[in-house]
């Protein structure tokens, strides 16, 4: 017997449904860098990133991230924002359709 995969349910803009698209999270993920007074290129390495893999993010539109490595820097980012009683943007688009 064959097991077929679902493929996941999109938006319109092509997006898998509960995670936010690249620009998306670039500007979330910028604004909570400002808000917690880090560098990218002093907080990347912190996470195990190379020092310039953020950078390189958030210059290009066509650059991306794994979604391991996306889901670590929100986690991350979270925890310190909490930490310091910071409060960060919510970051749109990590709502499941249904």
């Amino acid at each position: 017997m064959s097991q077929i995969a679902k493929t996941p349910p999109r938006r319109a803009s092509g997006q898998i449904a509960g995670l936010p698209c690249p620009a998306v999270f670039r500007l979330w993920l910028r604004a909570s860098l400002t808000a917690l007074d880090l560098s990218p290129s002093a907080y990347g390495p912190e996470l195990g990133l190379g020092k310039n893999t953020l950078g390189h993010f958030l210059g290009g539109e066509g650059r991306d991230l794994r979604l391991g490595t996306a889901a670590t820097l929100a986690h991350d980012l979270m925890a310190r924002a909490k930490a310091e009683s910071t409060p960060l943007g919510k970051l749109e688009g990590v709502a499941i359709d249904g």
